[in-house]
């Protein structure tokens, strides 16, 4: 899931759209992604507590995964899910080439899966609650299990998308810092225990709630605060119950309407973007030539001809190890950015020095050297400056 370093980064939008745009984009892209994360982590860590036993999930339902139905956190999450997924959007019309890695083109697509998938659980809870029910797990592991055992392999298979497109987003934003490789060591147990901890605790769970009769262990929950069933209006269950299959299918047809609208405006202005062709050289190691339209990052014209080249954050402008050294044809280049010319200034790096995520060659001819080799045999941080800006976070 997590992948290696192989070389291969995503395409970047930073080049082609505003810069304020490119980093306004990021920070909310990081900071509503990690109060996903978070969420996914704590849920994920109450189901893996039936590997004990329901009440164990059930005693710490308040702390992990009911703190989240607060006024304030429900709110939060909301907003987050709705800012991640249209900062999603924007990033995705941005984007010159879907050509990226396997585990790039992962990640987009569990994020636009993320919403129908949740949206049954989000509108599931909002029902129980308008019920007057309270969402136990022994009333939630007994709707999974016994009554809809569909619904509750879509919940399996929602946690499993959220989890990879979580997991996959926190080790690029790991990975671009300096002692990565020491905070790897517990990120990457971390991230596979805790989903293979929570499935069998999942799995656990309904085997204690499933009746003896039917191979289980028959656990009934002491004190149950659902034992008289929902305290609302008879008249207004099968509305609640309808509006809950309901809300689900609009937010489904709302975000995939709002993908395919977006992709067709992406179409449009690639349609409509005017090209013209640069030869590329690379000297060095791994010496090639090829070429490639103009109005491409120099990153995007490398995976477009399926080349390798270091770049760790994933053609954001933030790790500097797509640094290339431009040889010939620097006179044509426009100036870095200011999120270029901070990278840059944070490894120290001479004035021949550019980012390849960042720098769009005009017509004509173009020759580099990596600074940094894909596999990253030469990579070394202690070249960086120690009072520089993070290389991740708010630069």
């Amino acid at each position: 899931m997590m992948g290696s370093r192989t070389g291969k980064a995503s395409m970047p939008d930073t080049a082609t759209a505003s810069p304020w745009g490119a980093k306004l984009r990021l920070k909310a892209m990081i900071i509503t992604g990690m109060i996903m994360f978070v969420f996914i982590t704590m849920h994920l860590a109450n189901l893996s507590l039936g590997l004990h036993s329901v009440q164990l999930m059930e005693d710490w339902r308040w702390a992990l995964s009911g703190v989240w139905s607060s006024a304030v956190l429900k709110y939060l999450l909301q907003v987050s899910l709705v800012i991640h997924f249209i900062v999603a959007l924007v990033s995705l019309y941005w984007r010159n080439t879907l050509r990226i890695p396997a585990y790039d083109m992962a990640q987009m697509i569990a994020g636009m899966l993320i919403i129908p998938l949740l949206g049954t659980h989000v509108f599931g809870v909002m029902a129980i609650k308008e019920l007057g029910l309270e969402p136990t797990y022994y009333l939630l592991l007994g709707q999974f299990w016994i009554v809809s055992p569909f619904n509750g392999l879509q919940q399996i298979l929602m946690l499993v998308v959220a989890w990879i497109h979580g997991a996959i987003g926190v080790y690029s934003w790991l990975q671009a810092r300096d002692g990565s490789a020491r905070i790897m060591k517990f990120f990457y147990p971390f991230v596979v225990a805790l989903p293979i901890l929570a499935m069998l605790g999942y799995v656990e769970g309904g085997r204690q709630i499933i009746s003896v009769e039917e191979g289980g262990l028959g656990y009934v929950m002491e004190n149950d605060p659902n034992e008289f069933g929902p305290t609302v209006d008879p008249e207004r269950i099968p509305e609640i119950l309808e509006q809950a299959k309901y809300r689900p299918k609009v937010a489904t047809r709302v975000s995939l309407g709002l993908i395919g609208l977006v992709l067709a405006a992406r179409w449009l202005r690639l349609y409509r973007r005017r090209s013209g062709r640069v030869q590329v050289t690379y000297s060095g190691r791994l010496p090639t030539a090829f070429e490639a339209d103009t109005g491409l990052t120099l990153l995007e014209m490398v995976h477009e001809n399926s080349l390798p080249h270091a770049n760790i954050c994933r053609g954001r402008g933030r790790c500097g190890t797509c640094r290339v050294r431009v040889l010939k044809g620097g006179e044509t280049l426009p100036p870095p950015s200011e999120m270029e010319a901070q990278t840059l200034a944070r490894w120290k790096a001479e004035p021949d020095e550019r980012l390849a995520c960042q720098m769009v060659p005009n017509d004509g001819a173009l020759e580099v050297q990596r600074v940094i080799e894909p596999d990253y045999s030469d990579l070394d941080y202690s070249k960086t400056k120690s009072d520089a800006t993070d290389p991740v976070g708010a630069s």
